[in-house]
């Protein structure tokens, strides 16, 4: 029987997929012939996003270092609906994907404080920037619920252009860094930068990394 899909981050080196489901987005790979695959998390491979050995040639470290992290999750509460909504947001999460601007922006807006207002967007609205959230860094709590995560059933590795690989349902071989971390979806950093490694800590946009870069910063 094969292997069930499981991403395993070398000490140093690659990320090891086992029984890899194809790529998506900004690398489009037909994976299914392959048992393993090893995807580049250092950011200087001339080959992403497959790992040509380059980790070595830099001497990549993927020690995190989570003295730097905000990791305090933040709660922001509203009544929408008659109903009270609370979401909760783990900056050592978020990866700057800005779904949730781009979907309620009327919702999530940084130049406003509080940043995240609930009251002034609907519950359809805010449940769909939950679901579209790719880093688990967005919970969300209606009523008397505990603060969730939504997903789909997919497996999948989606990979953001000069952004992270974002995932689903797949078994990952790392402990989990952040407040309410997600096992069923997280983002895993791909330029070699973020202070939570193997996760995606927003790094690649504040150092305005691309995948054009042959090697990291």
């Amino acid at each position: 029987m094969p292997d069930l899909p499981k991403i395993t981050p070398a000490p140093n080196g690659p990320l090891i997929v086992a029984t890899p489901p194809d790529l998506t987005g900004a690398f489009d790979a037909d994976l299914s012939d392959k048992p393993k695959v090893a995807l580049c998390r250092c950011g200087a491979s001339a080959n992403k996003p497959y790992c040509d050995g380059a980790h070595a040639k830099i001497g990549f470290d993927s020690t995190p270092d989570h003295t730097r992290l905000r990791n305090t999750p933040v709660d922001y509460s509203g009544e929408v609906a008659g109903v009270a909504v609370t979401i909760s947001y783990t900056p050592a999460l978020c990866t700057h994907a800005a779904q949730c601007q781009a979907r309620a922006a009327q919702v999530f807006d940084p130049k406003k404080k509080p940043w995240i207002q609930p009251e002034n967007g609907t519950l359809n609205a805010i449940l769909d920037v939950i679901a579209a959230c790719p880093s688990g860094a967005l919970r969300v709590a209606v009523g008397d619920q505990p603060a969730q995560h939504m997903t789909t059933g997919a497996v999948a590795i989606g990979v953001e252009k000069d952004g992270p690989y974002h995932v689903t349902n797949m078994a990952l071989a790392a402990d989990f860094n952040g407040a309410g971390a997600s096992r069923a979806k997280y983002s895993l950093c791909r330029c070699g930068l973020s202070k939570n490694k193997p996760f995606c800590d927003g790094t690649h946009h504040d150092a305005a990394w691309s995948d054009g870069n042959s090697a990291a910063q």
